[in-house]
């Protein structure tokens, strides 16, 4: 199954048996400003055709975030799901409603679309992921801006890249979730390498037999599409 959009509400309900009670989900906001915060959270559930259940995002994350987490906010959803069919879910909806008890969660309008990744499908995702990426002992901050199951495109900013030419096999390094004990370690190696406006741009193509690590690099991309 392709990429796909799911518009009638009917149709959402069967596609939310994917979306298991308990799964961690990324919530996008963005403040009347244009400043988008990004909250790590779980989804609690739902009833078919009327509302979501979300746990309420870490307090102590919100910051200046938390006071717009009020009814009639818009807020983008994305979470991993289970099953053959689909990889990533992601969804916009309103909050209709907060609430204290049993725990702090949000209650979401039914969206009226959905968007489904298929991972096996998915061709390339444009991104802002920051890595770090090294050869033997030296190693440059870098962002990713789109990947896919065979390779990805990366910018570098800091000086002294020498070393960044093509031919030469690099491993990128990127932590999940921010922690740096969960590490994505991935081998690559550089196709072509182009300095634009003091930026080092390199295509990259993954190097064959990291099939795991690759999907996850993947999947966090996806859950962090813009």
């Amino acid at each position: 199954m392709p990429t796909k959009q799911v518009d009638t509400k009917e149709g959402l309900s069967k596609e939310f048996k994917f979306l298991l009670a308990g799964t961690p989900v990324n919530i996008d906001i963005v403040s009347p400003a244009g400043q988008k915060g990004r909250f790590r959270t779980i989804f609690i559930g739902y009833l078919p055709e009327q509302f979501i259940l979300i746990q309420f995002p870490d307090s102590n994350k919100l910051g200046n975030f938390g006071q717009y987490f009020v009814q009639g906010s818009e807020v983008v959803v994305r979470g991993l799901v289970e099953g053959h069919e689909a990889s990533v879910i992601a969804f916009s909806s309103t909050i209709k409603q907060t609430l204290s008890t049993p725990t702090k969660m949000m209650a979401l309008n039914f969206p009226d679309k959905m968007i489904i990744h298929n991972l096996r499908s998915t061709k390339r995702v444009l991104t802002e992921l920051i890595a770090s990426i090294k050869i033997k002992e030296k190693s440059w901050v870098a962002q990713l801006t789109d990947v896919s199951l065979t390779g990805c495109h990366v910018e570098v900013r800091e000086g002294e890249q020498d070393e960044l030419v093509e031919g030469e096999t690099i491993t990128i390094i990127m932590s999940v979730d921010g922690d740096d004990e969960s590490q994505i370690l991935l081998k690559a190696r550089i196709c072509n390498a182009k300095n634009s406006e003091d930026v080092l741009k390199l295509g990259c193509q993954f190097i064959s037999e990291q099939d795991e690590q690759v999907e996850k690099i993947v999947r966090l991309a996806l859950l962090a599409e813009k």
